[in-house]
């Protein structure tokens, strides 16, 4: 496992669905100290945020994140963000003087990781082989769609009861919480998946991604509920 794995955290200064929202407060602290302190209790991860807007970098670097000040060019409303990890990894390559042979892309509108949720993420892609994984929690396999025509997405002539779901009928969200991949996909693919692909799953407490005022709320409940089992740490 290599001893140095950057963690980039994007963050725009121009979000449209909740204004200011990576510096919202979420339980007392901004909404993007929450990643990068899980970032930095994971041995071997340095956050590094992303970010043209001088509020979120100051409010990142106290909250000790290292950061890359991303040209204007990488912070349009349709800026896809592989561009902006990969200009991240040049960066990273260039301090280092040497490049990282994997990233870790996190996003900061996904608060909620459990502790140890990071460290597994590593240790299990290093165990797997895996050129890149990305995270996802359990879906829901009764699905239905309604064109062309409308068609089940599981055996509803046999329809399996919940404790009988079978793996090959198991089903994944994918989060955006996070992703690991070798930096070599990136220059190959220019994307944050290829190569072999494996998948870390995650709890389903942690799959919640706030883009709408509501989800401000849902996330204080699911702090609070996670707090008081003791999953997540107090940082």
């Amino acid at each position: 496992m290599p001893e140095f794995t950057p963690a980039v955290i994007p963050a725009r200064g121009g979000s449209k669905g909740v204004l200011r929202k990576n510096v919202k407060p979420l339980q007392g602290k901004p909404l993007i100290a929450w990643t990068i302190e899980q970032a930095l209790a994971t041995p071997g991860v340095v956050p590094y945020v992303s970010t043209e807007d001088d509020e979120i970098a100051a409010v990142s670097r106290a909250a000790g994140a290292r950061i890359i000040e991303r040209p204007d060019e990488l912070a349009q409303d349709d800026t896809a963000s592989e561009p902006v990890i990969e200009h991240a990894i040049d960066v990273v390559t260039r301090e280092e003087g040497r490049k990282p042979e994997q990233v870790m892309f996190l996003q900061a509108t996904s608060p909620l990781r459990l502790a140890g949720t990071l460290e597994r993420c590593l240790t299990e892609f290093a165990a797997s082989g895996a050129d890149s994984m990305v995270g996802v929690v359990p879906a829901e396999i009764f699905l239905w769609s309604g064109a062309p025509a409308v068609r089940a997405h599981y055996p509803y002539e046999a329809r399996p009861r919940r404790q009988d779901i079978t793996p090959e009928q198991m089903r994944y969200r994918e989060t955006g919480s996070l992703y690991l991949t070798r930096t070599e996909i990136y220059e190959r693919h220019h994307n944050r998946l290829g190569g072999r692909i494996e998948l870390f799953v995650m709890d389903p407490l942690e799959g919640i991604d706030i883009d709408a005022e509501e989800d401000f709320v849902v996330a204080e409940q699911l702090l609070r509920r996670a707090a008081e089992e003791r999953s997540v740490p107090e940082l």
